[in-house]
């Protein structure tokens, strides 16, 4: 029974100290009615998934993935571990606060919470239009990818003249040279930014430094 959505409706329930008739007041699904979902005897329409889910504060899909214990407390969990492939994780906006951290001319948020078991990062970035003199260039191990969502940018990376990046655009790269992206025009620039930093990543350095034309010249000619 408790591979079975209604077995899973009512394990849900009871971990919520939720009673039937209190469920049949929030969602306006009778008692008998539920009582024969969660005994597998009567079906469910999406309706009647959607106002489940929002009465037991859980999203819709985890009521119908079959997966009793996958849901505490309305979060959604990661389904397997590190050499599970079938691993499947959500971020959902309304389920938390992606808290901004700003760095000179970054303002950055991470989508989903860190996982040092995870190879694959995501960020939404905002810049500020900014001299590149005047940003900070940064080098590390693994791959990423830059994704404008909006705005212009230019981006300056080591052995390679600078590129103009239009709303639209991406750029995929080698993160181990010296890089920096800032906005231009005077306006801000969004951009979504996915990095791959793979399994050796601890075995790297993410570094950072200032350059000024002449040096980054040099750098260049080196």
């Amino acid at each position: 029974m408790k591979d079975t959505i209604g077995g899973l409706l009512r394990s849900i329930r009871k971990r919520r100290k939720m009673t039937l008739e209190r469920l049949s007041e929030l969602t306006g699904i009778s008692v008998s009615s539920l009582s024969r979902i969660e005994n597998t005897q009567l079906g469910l329409t999406i309706e009647k998934v959607d106002l489940l889910a929002k009465a037991l504060d859980i999203a819709p899909e985890d009521l119908i993935s079959r997966k009793p214990g996958a849901v505490d407390g309305g979060a959604v969990d990661t389904v397997g571990h590190a050499s599970d492939l079938r691993r499947l994780n959500v971020d959902r906006a309304r389920d938390r606060d992606r808290k901004a951290s700003s760095y000179r001319e970054l303002n950055l948020r991470y989508l989903f919470d860190e996982d040092s078991d995870r190879s694959l990062d995501c960020m939404q970035i905002t810049i500020e239009s900014i001299s590149v003199w005047d940003s900070e260039f940064v080098r590390h191990p693994g791959e990423k990818i830059i994704y404008v969502l909006r705005g212009d940018a230019v981006i300056y990376c080591e052995g390679h003249a600078p590129l103009i990046l239009e709303t639209g655009d991406a750029i995929f790269m080698d993160g181990q040279m010296w890089h920096s992206t800032v906005a231009v025009h005077g306006a801000p620039a969004e951009l979504l930014v996915t990095y791959y930093h793979g399994p050796h990543a601890a075995e790297g350095l993410f570094e950072t430094q200032v350059f000024t034309p002449q040096s980054w010249a040099s750098l260049k000619a080196n």
